[in-house]
């Protein structure tokens, strides 16, 4: 099946929460998700492939990760707190969106499979240039099985039609009983919006209580989190750019 998440060791995730960050709009899901790695000092537990990914690694420290990574820590977490461990599945390349539906059921297969209790997707929603600069609106939007979540965390409610990676994710939850949430942030067309992260990792907070926000701090590490995302993003066009153009040998972007 492809695509496939392949784990690093039989960890157990049973009653867990997955918060997932893909690099749509705003990058906000992509930088929220990495504030949460770097917070909680997560640790890898899986990776997931597929032969349609663009040709692209991640190297950390001089070491080659993949480019969709599933990291795991011991924190207090998810409905009534009932759970002790926060999964994190961040994404540093934009699938094609031929892909997306794929890529949807591939993680709640793995939810599934793993005994999670909860799956959170975190989102960003375009405004156009001048309409974003007052507060940032966060929506909500979950299957029936997460449905009870709105009211219990007086998340705003969204309405109308989904697309892209938040609308795959949810079409594939649609008929199953693991809880399917997601939060949507307003966030900037054209380029990464660390505000608009940081606006929806305080709406997730009651769900991940450990992590303590102090906004000045979460906003600056969104910053250097957003910088580092957006160097990755340009590469990863430039480089399917000249595999168009003319294949070549591998390239490496410093």
């Amino acid at each position: 099946m492809d695509p496939k998440i392949i784990e690093l060791k039989n960890n157990s995730l049973k009653g867990s929460m997955l918060v997932v960050g893909f690099p749509t709009h705003g990058l906000v899901g992509s930088v929220a998700v990495s504030y949460l790695r770097h917070s909680l000092d997560m640790s890898p537990v899986a990776y997931m492939v597929s032969e349609e990914f663009p040709p692209t690694v991640v190297m950390e420290g001089g070491v080659v990760s993949p480019p969709v990574r599933f990291y795991a820590s011991r924190t207090v977490c998810g409905v009534n707190k009932k759970c002790n461990q926060l999964v994190a599945a961040l994404s540093d390349i934009q699938p094609a969106p031929g892909l997306l539906n794929a890529i949807g059921k591939s993680l709640l297969d793995f939810a599934e499979k793993k005994g999670i209790d909860l799956v959170v997707a975190l989102e960003g929603q375009p405004v156009e240039e001048g309409d974003g600069d007052g507060e940032v609106r966060v929506v909500a939007m979950a299957n029936k099985a997460a449905a009870p979540l709105l009211d219990t965390y007086r998340f705003e409610r969204a309405d109308g039609l989904v697309t892209g990676f938040a609308g795959a994710l949810l079409l594939s939850s649609v008929d199953r009983s693991t809880p399917v949430l997601c939060l949507v942030s307003q966030a900037h067309r054209g380029h990464p919006d660390a505000r608009a992260a940081a606006k929806i990792l305080e709406v997730i907070n009651p769900m991940v209580p450990m992590l303590v926000f102090d906004t000045k701090p979460l906003r600056r590490k969104a910053a250097e989190i957003e910088t580092e995302l957006r160097k990755n993003m340009v590469q990863q066009a430039e480089s399917m750019k000249t595999l168009r153009e003319e294949p070549r040998a591998g390239e490496m972007y410093r």
